[in-house]
């Protein structure tokens, strides 16, 4: 069954009352909010999604018809559903008057605190207990409130769209992220220098934090967020590297994005993607630099490990993000109340 008859069935039960998508849609490059466009693209012909945002929203998310909210204006949602896009997004005295069915919250950014504290003031002002929708298991442990695991919604169909590439000589090992320092570990520098050395050549896209560092340095190339799509990008790479410094990653939908367009995974282990990676089965999960060296050397010079990793790692990305998993996530945001 296939993604777009999937999304194009209509259903005869769809609820009469608007799911409306508030996020924090002012930079294209966030992975937080892009599952809220696409959660919207999934539910086409099953419920109105509505989709709004709490600043000013990126001229291509105008695009795709986010509204920003305008409580001065009388332009905020209203009646049946909201989902808040998580922590960081903000919201206001119109709460009251939102008259909603349901409340429903992503936590998807690592802010504990600030998710007792949002929980807690959704409530008094809705009368409504938020229904609290974890992207990974190590977030909900590491709050212990109640709630569901949801891993992010991710449309698989741009990264299954080939066939996973051959391994090239040389080897190309890259990643993409936004281009933030905490996005990228203190350590990645001198590997991608060390790797380098040993005639791998790097791609990295949303590095330009890191150039006063690898600038110049011959095998490195260094593209700025967004250079070209990321479906596009990931079919040039052989091995996808992905670690975060400060920032621990709550899911990491690029991680599973890599695996569905059949590049090896090699990945920190310090991260919510890690709990849908075998290590050696499906990918490589590593905790120092080491290991990471080791584990890219081992996919360099085995094309039969390569080639199995590769494919065990799309079909366990379309298990976690295929269609069925698409339709049974879809189920939750169907219901009237």
């Amino acid at each position: 069954m296939q993604a777009a008859s999937i999304i194009a069935r209509m259903s005869a039960h769809a609820p009469a009352t608007p799911l409306h998508l508030l996020g924090h849609f002012a930079d294209i490059h966030t992975g937080a909010e892009r599952e809220l466009p696409d959660l919207a693209q999934a539910l086409a012909g099953r419920r109105e999604c509505v989709l709004w945002s709490d600043t000013p929203p990126h001229p291509d998310y105008a695009a795709m018809g986010v509204r920003q909210v305008r409580p001065e204006a009388g332009e905020f949602p209203r009646g049946g559903m909201l989902l808040l896009g998580g922590v960081h997004v903000g919201t206001g005295d119109w709460l009251r008057q939102a008259h909603l069915d349901r409340l429903a919250v992503r936590y998807n950014l690592p802010q504990h605190e600030r998710l007792a504290r949002l929980v807690v003031y959704l409530q008094h002002m809705t009368g409504l207990v938020p229904q609290v929708r974890f992207v990974s298991r190590v977030m909900q442990r590491a709050v212990g409130m109640a709630g569901t695991v949801e891993p992010s919604l991710i449309r698989l169909a741009p990264f299954l769209a080939v066939a996973p590439p051959a391994r090239r000589k040389p080897l190309t090992v890259g990643r993409l992220s936004r281009d933030v320092l905490d996005k990228h570990h203190p350590e990645d520098i001198g590997l991608y220098r060390m790797l380098a050395a040993q005639g791998v050549r790097i791609r990295l896209m949303g590095a330009t934090c890191l150039s006063p560092w690898l600038e110049g340095v011959p095998g490195v190339e260094i593209l700025v967020a967004g250079a070209m799509p990321a479906h596009r990008f990931l079919q040039e790479l052989d091995v996808f590297f992905y670690r975060t410094g400060s920032f621990e990653e709550p899911y990491g939908r690029v991680v599973l994005e890599a695996m569905a367009a059949g590049v090896p995974v090699v990945a920190s282990r310090r991260g919510g993607y890690a709990e849908q990676i075998a290590h050696g089965g499906d990918g490589f999960l590593i905790a120092s630099t080491e290991e990471a060296f080791d584990a890219i050397e081992a996919l360099r010079k085995d094309a039969g490990l390569h080639e199995k990793i590769a494919r065990a790692g799309r079909a366990s990305a379309i298990r976690i993000h295929g269609d069925e998993a698409i339709e049974r996530q879809l189920q939750f945001y169907q219901q009237d109340a």
